[in-house]
């Protein structure tokens, strides 16, 4: 083994996700089933904690390893490899969220048309129950509807940084964003979770007090 080869092993002497994405390119599709089997969960959580649905989640998954399989032709170790495919998984997410919101626009019209307000307000009732969540205390449920309210340009860097545990450096290479920018979303991220979970809690906490009178 040249010395060249061994300085771009990680320790362990496993492959890095740079040199298995090379040979993807050079139609190793075991390589690829490697690149697979190293990111498959990571990829579906980060869509988890974005789109808020499981079953959407797992198909931007598998469409983000497609594209990436198709681009594998053309990949150059020009940034991390982990940096690439969470930035195509993000903008994947991304084009999922603005059809949704064209989806609950055309929602919303159809009810204005029809002059049924009460459409809307299932609709919105069923999206969000969180005296039902409190109830059943589904605290990991209710923590991530407060995550989901959050508007795109905050979500994102607070599921990278705090759910995929990414650096600031990472996360601002794969949003094309400085890293004051990143941190100061995230910081603001999280201080609007806090602001919508506060009341829950306390309303839980006061209704466990009371119960015990």
């Amino acid at each position: 083994m040249t010395r060249d080869r061994g300085e771009l092993l990680p320790r362990g002497g496993a492959e890095s996700d740079e040199q298995l994405m090379l040979r993807v390119g050079q139609g190793d599709k075991s390589a690829f089933d490697e690149i697979v089997k190293r990111y498959t969960s990571r990829m579906v959580n980060l869509a988890y904690q974005i789109v808020g649905e499981r079953e959407l989640a797992q198909d931007v998954a598998q469409e983000t390893f497609l594209r990436a399989y198709k681009s594998a032709a053309r990949y150059r170790e020009i940034s991390k490899f982990s940096t690439w495919l969470y930035t195509i998984a993000i903008n994947l997410c991304r084009n999922e969220l603005r059809r949704r919101k064209f989806r609950m626009y055309s929602l919303e019209g159809m009810a204005e048309r029809e002059d049924d307000d009460k459409l809307r307000i299932d609709i919105a009732d069923e999206s969000r129950k969180p005296d039902r969540d409190l109830e059943k205390k589904e605290i990991g449920k209710i923590v991530r509807d407060a995550v989901e309210m959050l508007p795109e340009k905050f979500k994102t860097p607070l599921v990278l940084r705090d759910l995929q545990e990414l650096t600031y450096e990472e996360i601002g290479g794969i949003l094309d964003l400085p890293e004051g920018t990143v941190k100061s979303r995230i910081n603001r991220a999280r201080l609007r979770v806090k602001e919508i979970l506060t009341p829950l809690f306390e309303r839980t906490d006061g209704e466990m007090t009371n119960d015990g009178l």
